[in-house]
C-alpha cells in the first residue's frame, strides 16, 4: 500500500533517528539504497541468503515426491494454456465497464484525472459491442495487463518520484512473453485488446501480442517446457533482428523446450510477431543456468537458488518497472517447479491446505508456523500480503517476501511508512524496534493463514 507523500520528508528524518537505521544498511539488488529506503533491524539480524536456510532444511531433500510434483505440473499446464481452450470470455461486460465510471487519482504529472479523459477512454473502449471477438493469442514480449486501456498511471496522490511510490493502480500484472491469451475485445482505434489470461482479465497493448493458429498452439502445448531461472534474459525479436529487439524475460516465463545441450544449456522456442500479425517461433539457445526443464525438483536448495536471484530486488506493484510485488515473487518463484499460484495474495492464501491462525496470540502463531509450516513451500498470509516461510532462525520463523514497508505514525498521520521496498528475509515482526510503530502493531498481529500449496507434507 502507498505511503503518504506529505509526511515523506518527516518520515525519513525521524526514522533515521531510530534503531532501524543504525548499523549496516542492506542494499538492493543493484547495490544502491535510495534515501527513502530503510533497513530495519531484521535485515541485519536475519541472513539475506536463502541458502543458509536451505542448509538447515537439507538442501537436496525433496519437499514433494516426483509423482506429486508431476501431477501439480500437469495442472499448471492446464491452467496456463487454458485461454486457448476458451470459445468465449468468461468476464462480463459490467465487470469491464465498472472501471470507466468515475475518474480517480492522479496522472504522472501530478494533475488529477478528469472525468472527460475517462469518458474519452470509455468511448474508445466501445463496450457497447463487448465482447466483439474471441481470438487466441500470445504475448510476444513482457506485457502490462492494465485496468484501463492506457499506459498513463493512476496514482492515489501526486507522485513526483514513482520509484518512491510504485503504486500505479491501473497496473494489474506484468505478463511474461509466451503467455497464452484469449482476446475478447478491441478498442475502437485498435491499439488495445481486452484479454483473458491465466491470471486475470485486463487491457494489453496490441503491439505486445500476436494471434496464434492451430499449428502454433499444438507446437507450444505439447511436449516438455522450460522455465527461466534468471531475470533479464535477453530474447530475440523476429529472425535476423538484433538480440535486444525482442526484449527480456525472467523467472516466471515458460517456453517450449527444444532440447537440453551437453553444456547444461537449454534450447527453447520464443514467440515473435510476423508481418501478418500472426505468431511464429524462433529457437533460442540459452546458457547453462538460465533455464531448466520444468518441473525442477522441489528441494530447499533449488528454491533457495532461484529465490536468491530475487533477493534485494526493488518492489514494484503489479510488475511496475519490471519488478515484483509480494504475490508476484511467490508466484514466479514456484513456476520452475510446476506449482501454479493465482496472481493475488488473497487467492494464494486460499490455495492448498490452509491452517487458520486468526485469534491466536503472536507467540501461538509463531509456534504454529514452526510446527506446521514446510520450509520453502508454505505461505504465510495476511490481508494484502503473502510471504514464503523458509525455516527457523534462532528459534523464530523466517520469511522471504518482497515488502513495501512497515506502518508508522508521523505528525499525526497514522498511514506513513518505514519503507523497506525490496525482497528480504525477516521475522514475522519486522520493524518491531521502531518507536513510532503504528498502534503498535507488526505483521504477526495481522497474519491470518498458513497455507501449503501441495497440501500436507508427503
Amino acid at each position: 500500500m502507498p505511503f503518504s507523500r506529505c509526511s515523506l520528508l518527516v518520515l525519513l528524518l525521524a526514522v533515521c533517528l531510530l534503531t532501524a537505521c543504525a548499523g549496516k544498511r542492506v542494499p538492493t539488488r543493484d547495490g544502491s539504497l535510495p534515501s527513502w529506503m530503510q533497513t530495519p533491524q531484521d535485515l541485519r539480524a536475519f541472513p539475506q541468503d536463502l541458502e543458509v536456510f536451505a542448509r538447515e532444511a537439507g538442501p537436496e531433500r525433496r519437499i514433494l515426491d516426483a509423482e506429486t510434483q508431476d501431477a501439480m505440473n500437469a495442472a499448471f499446464d492446464r491452467i496456463f494454456f487454458g485461454p486457448w481452450d476458451m470459445a468465449k470470455t468468461s468476464i462480463r461486460k459490467r465487470d469491464v465497464a465498472v472501471f470507466f465510471r468515475k475518474a480517480r487519482g492522479f496522472r504522472a504529472d501530478g494533475s488529477r484525472w478528469s472525468q472527460a479523459e475517462w469518458d474519452a477512454m470509455a468511448a474508445n473502449a466501445h463496450l457497447g459491442t463487448y465482447p466483439s471477438r474471441a481470438a487466441h493469442a500470445v504475448t510476444v514480449r513482457a506485457a502490462d495487463l492494465r485496468e484501463l486501456p492506457t499506459h498513463e498511471p493512476r496514482f492515489s496522490e501526486p507522485t513526483p518520484d514513482p520509484k518512491a511510490n510504485p503504486f500505479d493502480y491501473f497496473q494489474y500484472s506484468l505478463l511474461p512473453p509466451g503467455t497464452p491469451l484469449l482476446i475478447a475485445h478491441a478498442t475502437e482505434d485498435g491499439r488495445w485488446y481486452y484479454v483473458e489470461c491465466p491470471v486475470a482479465g485486463g487491457w494489453v497493448d496490441a503491439n505486445d501480442v500476436a494471434l496464434v493458429d492451430a499449428g502454433f498452439k499444438r507446437l507450444w502445448r505439447h511436449g516438455r517446457h522450460a522455465a527461466l531461472l534468471r531475470d533479464r534474459v535477453p530474447l530475440p525479436g523476429a529472425p535476423g533482428a538484433a538480440p535486444a529487439a525482442g526484449g527480456e524475460a525472467g523467472i516466471g516465463a515458460v517456453f517450449p523446450l527444444a532440447g537440453v545441450r551437453s553444456d547444461g544449456g537449454c534450447d527453447v522456442l520464443v514467440p515473435f510477431r510476423g508481418a501478418d500479425g500472426m505468431a511464429a517461433s524462433a529457437e533460442v539457445s540459452l546458457p547453462a543456468g538460465a533455464a531448466t526443464p520444468k518441473p525442477l525438483a522441489l528441494t530447499p536448495g533449488n528454491v533457495a537458488r532461484v529465490g536468491n536471484v530475487m533477493m534485494g530486488q526493488p518492489y514494484g506493484w503489479g510488475g511496475m518497472f519490471g519488478e515484483r510485488d509480494c504475490s508476484a515473487l511467490t508466484r514466479d518463484l514456484f513456476t520452475p517447479f510446476g506449482i501454479w499460484l493465482p496472481r493475488n495474495s488473497v487467492a494464494q492464501a486460499r490455495r492448498g491446505a490452509v491452517v487458520p491462525l486468526e485469534g491466536l496470540s503472536a507467540r501461538e502463531k509463531e509456534a504454529r508456523i514452526l510446527a506446521d509450516g514446510v520450509p520453502f513451500l508454505s505461505l504465510v498470509g495476511m490481508r494484502g500480503h503473502v510471504m514464503l516461510y523458509v525455516g527457523a532462525w534462532k528459534g523464530r520463523p523466517a520469511i522471504f517476501h518482497n515488502v513495501w514497508g512497515v506502518r508508522v505514525v508521523e505528525e499525526g498521520n497514522d498511514n506513513a511508512r518505514c519503507v523497506i521496498g525490496r525482497a528480504v528475509v525477516t521475522s514475522l515482526t519486522p520493524g518491531s524496534e521502531l518507536k513510532n510503530l503504528y498502534l503498535p502493531m507488526t505483521f504477526v498481529d495481522r497474519i491470518r493463514t498458513l497455507t501449503t500449496p501441495a497440501g500436507p507434507r508427503p
